[in-house]
């Protein structure tokens, strides 16, 4: 495995898995020293690359902060050493569900995202339909001019229902219920929630993907993180839970 470090500001490397402990071990490359290789969404500290291993004094390294303690001040999770000033914010990760390891999120393909969008379409439709038939039973319209009035009404109340049930469920729990259907959801490049408002620009960008042919769409299959253009636009990724 290639790796690549960060030294006084310049980009060292490459380098394999056994040179890069050697350099941990004379010093070179520090808990903090960033870090990377191919396969990573980005940039992390040594700590966190490795899952915060024990330094020669037998200290061990807060996998969150890159800093050593005695191990009688941290606690363990998962193989990980977590210090009491890291233990609130890493236990909400957590709790909602974000990747453990910086860098290291199992990205989604191209067929299960395509699943999930149809989904979403089938539920969409639903809805609309029914929608659609209220509208027509109250607003009766018996004329050219009438049914021109319904269709524009329709496709409004279709467009907020959209934008109201994508928004929602990504915003609020990072995946819509067709994306729970096939486990997966959306993050940030990080691997943090996306919240409401990246939510909501990247329902307008997951529309200009559409309206290039669907070429935007078709990207995910072709990427190395498999990203739509509505997720390079909006600096997110689709992940397995």
């Amino acid at each position: 495995m290639t790796w690549y470090y960060q030294q006084e500001g310049q980009q060292r490397g490459p380098v394999n898995d056994e040179e890069l402990e050697n350099l941990a071990r004379s010093g070179t490359v520090r808990p903090e020293t960033m870090v990377w290789r191919e396969g990573m969404a980005n940039w992390t500290s040594y700590s966190q690359a490795k899952g915060g291993t024990a330094s020669p004094s037998g200290a061990v390294v807060c996998s969150e902060c890159g800093r050593p303690f005695p191990p009688s001040e941290v606690i363990q999770y998962d193989g990980r050493h977590i210090c009491a000033a890291c233990k609130p914010a890493f236990m909400q990760k957590v709790r909602e569900g974000v990747p453990m390891m910086a860098g290291e999120l199992d990205y989604a393909g191209f067929w299960i995202r395509f699943a999930a969008y149809f989904v979403d379409s089938i539920i969409n439709g639903i809805i609309g339909a029914g929608i659609g038939f209220v509208l027509g039973m109250a607003m009766r319209p018996d004329t050219q001019e009438g049914m021109f009035q319904l269709q524009i009404v329709t496709t409004a109340v279709g467009f907020a229902i959209g934008i109201a049930y994508f928004v929602f469920f990504n915003g609020k729990y990072g995946a819509t219920p067709g994306k729970m259907v096939c486990g997966i959801k959306i993050v940030t490049s990080a691997g943090e929630p996306i919240g409401y408002g990246r939510a909501l620009g990247r329902y307008f960008a997951a529309i200009l993907s559409g309206i290039i042919c669907a070429i935007g769409y078709i990207m995910a299959a072709f990427d190395d993180e498999k990203r739509a253009l509505h997720d390079r636009i909006c600096d997110t990724r689709v992940v397995k839970k």
